[in-house]
């Protein structure tokens, strides 16, 4: 590009019949100033386009780590939401095994306790089975010591004897241990 000082330097040779030289200098002069603001201008121009474009790439870079922060806070919006879902679903899951187990146990609860149940009320009918048994011979040997009363010995000491007592032995001693043979030879 052509500089006002190269055009203020330039010097024509002069020939025969030139141009007027006067004419020439005057316009040339005349073009150097014209040209100087307009390299001046487009000098600036070009500095004020230069700084333009600094600012431009300065805010597009702003406006792409923008983009990028935001992007990257919408990733992590999801991570996090993600993150939330799978612990509840975690949670959920081992509520949900907890009570399983809970259950579980209650069930074996009341299944080993059902079972005691049945075992205590088994023991008891045996229990009443063998009482009504027990009854029911004590019952029959008291009735087998009912005697006819031509059989009852007419006196204390005769009965005491019949049985193979002394004196000293009373009737409930002698009853009691009658029942006790008996219990003995029936259980």
């Amino acid at each position: 590009m052509i500089t006002p000082m190269d055009i203020h330097n330039k010097e024509f040779e002069k020939g025969f019949r030139g141009y007027d030289s006067d004419a020439v200098d005057a316009f040339l002069a005349e073009l150097v100033r014209d040209y100087e603001t307009l390299y001046r201008d487009n000098r600036e121009m070009t500095d004020k386009i230069e700084q333009l474009e600094k600012r431009l790439a300065q805010y597009e870079q702003m406006e792409a780590t923008m983009n990028n922060t935001l992007v990257l806070a919408q990733e992590t919006g999801e991570n996090v939401k993600n993150a939330a879902r799978k612990e509840a679903e975690l949670i959920v899951k081992e509520a949900e095994q907890q009570r399983n187990e809970i259950m579980a146990s209650a069930e074996r609860s009341v299944r080993e306790a059902q079972a005691k149940h049945a075992i205590i009320r088994n023991e008891i009918s045996v229990f009443k089975a063998k009482v009504e048994a027990l009854l029911q011979s004590q019952l029959k040997m008291a009735e087998g010591y009912v005697l006819e009363v031509s059989e009852v010995p007419a006196t204390l000491d005769e009965r005491h004897a019949a049985a193979g007592h002394t004196e000293t032995d009373s009737k409930d001693d002698m009853l009691a241990a009658a029942i006790m043979k008996q219990a003995a030879g029936e259980v």
